[in-house]
């Protein structure tokens, strides 16, 4: 007996360590439901900003929809796991957009919107329409990018996204002008067509984690239920582009709709504009400080890294948008 307590009580030691070592900045789990409601608003105009979504990190970085109508979110009981692997929360409810301009963004007032972090990681989980660019998770920013090879500056600071034929990419700026991408290959998940198939019953759920540890970007994606681990689909070496410090840049310039820093959910920003949106459900949104490894994620898998084809060095390199 008193050896299983002993055991009960390393396993939670350990169970608590990891949560601590993950230096989580933001967390939203879409939990306020009920299932068919819009995300609150709070009855406030279109594009002031409302704490409907909570950050249960306990930092307040909470995140507010744009409306409660076309430009909002709703409640869905369709999740792709009842309870959170890694933490055991119970996870009742994903989000999925209510019209054609779907955005969430965070405050420009919270800590969230002022980090430079030298390594971070940026975890979703999400069902999404096919094709095109859809943001699952940006910050807002626009001239931030300076430096390197045909500098672009209608770049914003950070882009978690689909990519055209429904591939993924990490791409951001880092403090000193420089940007650095890792887009995986064409086809890389299933989607689902909303004039078919409104509800996406005929695609799967997946989980996706991009990690920045200072010298390498990665990005990795797991099929919820699929029976495979993660996989590295993508990665690039930060050292090669010649960037003095390639820690996250906290943004640049200003626009009527956003502000540089802010952290946004569900839209991507392009030349000042809101775009890239990511129709779909979006559920388990975590940002942290620090480069988690993959048994660290939401949805950790103990099993060894299925790398897609792309196997070693031939990963690290770098590409243009």
């Amino acid at each position: 007996m008193m050896k299983r307590k002993v055991l009960f009580l390393a396993v939670a030691v350990s169970i608590c360590a990891t949560l601590a070592h993950a230096g989580t900045v933001a967390y939203w789990r879409f939990e306020e439901g009920p299932d068919g409601a819009q995300v609150s608003h709070g009855g406030l105009p279109d594009g002031e900003f409302y704490p409907g979504v909570v950050d249960v990190s306990g930092s307040n970085n909470n995140l507010s929809v744009w409306n409660e109508s076309w430009a909002g979110y709703i409640y869905r009981s369709e999740t792709a796991y009842s309870k959170v692997p890694l933490n055991g929360f119970e996870n009742n409810y994903s989000v999925k957009n209510s019209g054609g301009y779907p955005a969430m963004w965070t405050d420009s007032s919270s800590s969230i919107s002022k980090i430079t972090p030298a390594a971070f990681t940026i975890e979703a989980t999400f069902k999404l329409e096919n094709g095109g660019y859809k943001t699952i998770v940006g910050r807002d920013s626009r001239g931030s990018v300076t430096q390197g090879e045909n500098p672009n500056a209608d770049l914003a600071a950070l882009y978690f996204q689909t990519v055209p034929n429904n591939g993924f990419a990490i791409k951001f700026c880092d403090v000193s002008g420089y940007w650095h991408e890792a887009i995986a290959p064409e086809n890389s998940y299933i989607g689902f067509d909303w004039g078919t198939d409104p509800d996406g019953e005929q695609a799967p759920w997946y989980s996706m984690a991009a990690v920045s540890d200072g010298a390498t970007l990665s990005l990795y994606l797991i099929q919820i239920g699929s029976g495979e681990g993660w996989k590295l689909i993508a990665q690039t070496d930060l050292t090669a582009s010649g960037s003095p410090n390639t820690a996250l840049t906290a943004g640049t310039g200003d626009g009527n709709d956003w502000d540089a820093g802010n952290w946004t959910v569900g839209r991507g920003l392009y030349a000042g504009g809101h775009g890239d949106r990511a129709y779909g459900y979006i559920d388990e949104v975590r940002i942290s400080d620090s480069a988690l490894s993959v048994s660290e994620f939401l949805v950790p898998e103990p099993a060894t890294l299925v790398i897609l084809g792309l196997g070693g060095l031939g990963l690290l390199k770098r590409r243009t948008r």
